[in-house]
């Protein structure tokens, strides 16, 4: 049996190489922090994988979700368009028009002598609204009602007066346009053909002949004779022109025949455009009849019969053929009183028109200036004042918003050069046997408001009998919104 001692001391040595033998080296202990930190990082993979098998599973999900609910959408459109879309017709149709307000001053008017006149002032409407439907390329329907005396053909304006009563809204085009092309192996272009009330489509650069708001009826064809430019030559059309006037049971019905030679061309950046015009007014006389308020017809009483085309709304500045009309007795013995009926125009009409406008871009202010030339001359006139001629240029244009223009120019235009119901209404007091300087400034205030001010100084070329000859001024200040 051993000792306590000898015990103890057996145990110190074995808990000392104990000890000694199981210290970890520098080595051993980096190793062991290497492998903890492996063991953990293959942990952390191990959950990102499933954590990202996990996302791409709902990002499955969720993608077919999206697939099916887009088809789902598609599907429910299809089906709305198909239960809400609009007839084929309408897709066709375009709406257009216009409304402007303005004011409107005349000072210095010329009146009968001794007469006491002062100056006169009215605020105006116009409203026009059209639609036009197209049947593909080669046919098309217009219609556009407007505003203004239905007896006026020169005039579409409604004076604010009347103590609030309606206005007038009547039908101011109404018109077929068939254009042939592919249907018919013609290249597209080439012919067009209106028939109706519409508006007027030779070139034009001022309203000299005839007024803008002049709507003619009958019949024109316009052709384009090149298919391509040739050389410095864009384009040349050609218009015919029918217009028919007036309509008689029982004696020649009036018309217009006539046309245009319209080329367009170019020299550099420089644009010309020009027409040549012929106009030959067959039985214009009818025109002035129309003034007449009684004919040449009586009932069997002897009383005269009313002109059933009497339009006093007609202006008339032209030389006139009237004739005393004596009734016959009536069947009670009596003499009615003599009157004087119109029963044609001195003149004839039959009309030369040349027309010319060149346009040079950025002159000033990187604005583009349009200068104009027209010219008519009618070789049936009773007198030498045949002629008429406007001349004038305009700087800028109106587009969108901040646009301006300025322009002026100077008309001239004889007694007999044209028929005075259908020349520019607001020039003077309308009519021929006028001359004198215009100028104007349009403003683009916003995309479709254009702001106008217009300044006409207006003399008779040679004084009517009784008259005064003060030069007119005729102040227009207009705002317009198109769409």
């Amino acid at each position: 049996m051993m000792k306590p001692g000898l015990v103890g001391a057996v145990v110190v040595v074995l808990l000392t190489v104990a000890a000694s033998g199981g210290a970890e080296t520098p080595t051993e202990k980096r190793l062991r922090q290497l492998e903890e930190t492996l063991r953990k990082t293959q942990d952390e993979v191990q959950q990102l994988r499933r954590q990202l098998e996990q996302q791409k599973a709902i990002g499955q999900a969720t993608q077919k979700q999206v697939e099916q609910t887009s088809e789902e959408s598609k599907a429910a459109t299809a089906e709305a368009k198909k239960a809400f879309s609009l007839p084929d017709w309408l897709n066709r149709t375009t709406v257009f028009g216009d409304v402007r307000a303005r004011h409107e001053g005349f000072y210095h008017q010329p009146h009968t002598e001794g007469q006491d006149v002062t100056a006169r002032n009215r605020e105006r409407i116009r409203a026009r609204l059209g639609v036009r439907v197209a049947f593909g390329d080669e046919l098309s329907a217009t219609i556009r009602g407007a505003t203004g005396n239905p007896n006026d053909p020169i005039s579409t304006n409604e004076t604010l007066t009347g103590n609030f009563t309606r206005k007038n809204f009547n039908l101011d085009w109404a018109y077929l346009t068939f254009t042939p092309g592919a249907s018919f192996n013609l290249r597209p272009g080439i012919a067009s053909f209106t028939a109706g009330k519409f508006p007027n489509p030779i070139f034009r650069v001022g309203e000299m002949v005839f007024d803008d708001d002049l709507s003619l009826e009958g019949a024109s064809e316009t052709f384009q004779l090149l298919d391509k430019p040739a050389g410095a030559l864009d384009q040349v059309k050609v218009h015919a022109l029918q217009w028919t006037f007036s309509e008689i049971a029982n004696e020649q019905d009036g018309w217009m025949f006539g046309g245009q030679v319209n080329p367009s061309m170019h020299f550099g950046d420089v644009q010309l455009e020009g027409g040549l015009g012929q106009y030959w007014w067959l039985n214009s006389d009818q025109i002035a009849q129309a003034l007449s308020k009684n004919t040449t017809a009586f009932t069997a009483s002897g009383a005269p019969v009313a002109n059933s085309n009497f339009n006093s709304s007609l202006f008339n500045s032209n030389l006139l053929v009237t004739k005393t009309i004596q009734p016959p007795t009536t069947t009670a013995g009596k003499k009615p009183a003599a009157f004087t009926a119109i029963t044609g125009d001195q003149s004839g009409f039959n009309q030369s028109n040349v027309t010319l406008a060149v346009t040079v871009p950025n002159v000033v202010l990187n604005q583009p200036v349009r200068l104009f030339t027209d010219y008519v001359y009618n070789w049936q006139a009773a007198t030498d004042d045949a002629h008429g001629w406007q001349a004038g240029a305009r700087l800028g244009q109106t587009k969108v918003r901040g646009d301006w223009s300025l322009y002026s120019f100077y008309e001239h235009l004889g007694q007999e050069a044209a028929i005075s119901a259908f020349t520019y209404s607001d020039f003077g007091l309308g009519g021929t046997n006028v001359e004198g300087p215009v100028v104007g400034l349009d403003y683009q205030l916003l995309n479709p408001l254009t702001l106008t001010a217009r300044s006409h100084f207006v003399n008779f070329i040679n004084r009517p009998a009784g008259m005064t000859n003060p030069t007119l001024t005729r102040l227009q200040l207009d705002a317009l919104v198109k769409f």
